[in-house]
C-alpha cells in the first residue's frame, strides 16, 4: 500500500458533517465536484477509496512517454 506519511488524513464522518457544514456556511469548497461539475461535499465512501495503480509502462528507445 502506499505510503502516506505527509499527506492530509482523512476526516472521520462526524469530523465531515461539521466540516462540510462549516465550509458551505462560507462558501469554500472541498475540492470536490459532483456530476455536473457544481462544488460538492466529502463523500460519505471516501475512507473506502483505494488508489488504482497499474503495471508501469515501458517504452521503447527514442519512444516519447506521451
Amino acid at each position: 500500500m502506499t505510503d502516506l506519511t505527509g499527506q492530509p488524513a482523512i476526516p472521520e464522518p462526524a469530523e465531515r458533517v461539521a466540516l462540510n457544514t462549516a465550509l458551505l456556511a462560507n462558501g469554500t469548497e472541498t475540492g470536490f465536484l459532483d456530476d455536473q461539475g457544481r462544488p460538492a461535499p466529502w463523500p460519505d465512501d471516501i475512507d473506502q477509496w483505494r488508489p488504482e495503480t497499474g503495471d508501469p509502462t515501458t517504452h521503447q528507445p527514442g519512444e516519447q512517454p506521451f
